[in-house]
């Protein structure tokens, strides 16, 4: 071993096992379990599309798909880096197995190796900047469909919203009506026990409040589905002991206003929509991923270079090895890979074609949506206005009726029928008050202003 370098082969395998455990070292993580939350029992609006934010499977799904893309630039970004691989290996052999040279060398059945080595990527015709570009440009879009998901989401907890509150205000009209109806029933039989009135009218009286108890009920029911929808739009359970008729809301109909025109609105919505960010995003990824496709075929040219030792196929001792360094230039210069290059960029460009489409598409589609919108806003704003004024008039024939009949000029039927056109004219009231509202949400949704 006297020209030769000589290393312990113990030495060199503790070395070089060392040198593996910090390079695959990785830290440790940081994930933090959320503790428990649960739908509080009385919230407004603002509260629950905050807690929609926080707790919306599907927002928490367009979170992931970020990481995603994040985890898809860490990966181009190593490709710039060097890379480090450590090789290590060991053979026993039999001894019939042994190629024997008439005893002037004995071979051992035992071999070892160990080696470090570096490569580095010099030249690569921008593949690996296209890449990395590309996947930047997907990480936008995935940070823009998520926003998109966000309105989405808010939306739908504001829609659900709005029907719970349609729902109340459609139990208190029903109330109100029973409680009348209540008045009238107690009234006819005051009459007819004191024998000024006759006893069709009780009958009258109790039929129409009896009548007037399966819509108090049916809407009951739709504000518990409707309290039901809301919390799976939020994405939290009920509190211990608690279900959807234990859920209040603690705020009325906002005082919303829409002041724009249509024309104004269309063009923002074509300025602030998420999805045509995220399509910008996905053509900017695509041209990207077109030039990292022609790079394929451009030459590469890397630098190598490493450290290892192995053990000596003719010696007494298994620990004995040489050890050195080896170092060098690799070029690879592609002559001709079948159409393979120009396959993959065919496709490059066809992707990135129907992403352009889509945006294209995607245009009418939001237009569209906010002239929906806008129609249902208009329809709502129409039906209110005359609605509420129905309501005042309503009132004052219920009033009227009710004092002419308690004068003798006029039937029970006159006031029964006086109480069920004020119920009808409640009733419309506040679903023109849920046309409004929704049909502005979806309205404010469509221009990209949902928040």
């Amino acid at each position: 071993m006297n020209a030769r370098s000589c290393l312990s082969g113990r030495r060199l395998s503790v070395f070089l096992l060392g040198l593996f455990s910090l390079v695959t070292a990785a830290p440790a993580g940081d994930d933090v379990d959320d503790s428990a939350v649960s739908l509080p029992r009385r919230f407004d609006l603002a509260t629950a599309r905050e807690l929609a934010i926080n707790h919306s499977r599907i927002i928490a799904q367009a979170r992931e798909r970020i990481r995603e893309q994040e985890g898809v630039i860490i990966e181009a970004k190593a490709a710039k880096k060097p890379r480090v691989d450590l090789n290590t290996n060991y053979d026993a052999t039999g001894e019939n197995r042994i190629e024997s040279f008439g005893g002037l060398f004995a071979p051992i059945g035992q071999k070892w190796s160990s080696d470090v080595s570096v490569a580095y990527t010099v030249l690569d015709g921008r593949f690996r900047d296209s890449t990395t570009q590309a996947a930047e440009a997907s990480r936008a879009a995935a940070a823009a469909q998520m926003e998109a998901v966000i309105d989405d989401v808010l939306l739908q907890v504001s829609e659900r919203y709005f029907d719970a509150l349609l729902a109340t205000d459609q139990i208190d009209v029903q109330e109100k009506a029973i409680g009348v109806l209540d008045e009238q029933l107690n009234y006819a039989k005051n009459r007819f026990d004191a024998g000024t009135g006759p006893q069709f009218d009780v009958l009258q009286a109790e039929v129409a409040r009896a009548n007037a108890r399966p819509p108090l009920v049916r809407a009951q029911s739709r504000y518990k589905t409707a309290i039901d929808q809301l919390r799976r739009a939020i994405g939290l359970e009920y509190p211990e002991g608690v279900e959807a008729d234990g859920i209040e809301l603690a705020e009325r109909w906002p005082n919303a206003k829409q002041r724009e025109s249509l024309g104004n609105a269309i063009h923002q919505a074509m300025e602030n929509r998420s999805e045509l960010a995220a399509l910008k995003s996905q053509s900017a990824a695509g041209e990207k991923s077109v030039e990292a496709e022609k790079a394929r075929h451009k030459p590469k040219l890397e630098v190598v270079g490493g450290y290892g030792a192995q053990s000596l196929s003719f010696t007494d001792d298994i620990t004995d090895g040489l050890a050195g360094f080896v170092g060098g230039v690799r070029l690879s210069i592609p002559l001709y890979d079948g159409g393979l290059t120009r396959g993959r960029v065919l496709q490059a460009r066809s992707r990135l074609r129907q992403t352009e489409i889509s945006t294209e598409q995607e245009k009418l589609n939001i237009a569209g949506q906010v002239r929906e919108a806008w129609f249902d806003w208009e329809e709502g704003t129409s039906i209110l206005e005359t609605s509420q004024l129905v309501v005042k008039q309503a009132e004052e024939a219920l009033r009227l009726a009710r004092a002419s009949f308690e004068a003798g000029a006029a039937t029970q039927l006159d006031v029964l029928q006086s109480q069920l056109e004020l119920t009808r004219a409640r009733l419309e009231e506040v679903v023109a008050l849920h046309t409004y509202h929704t049909a502005l949400a979806r309205l404010r949704r469509a221009m990209g202003a949902g928040r």
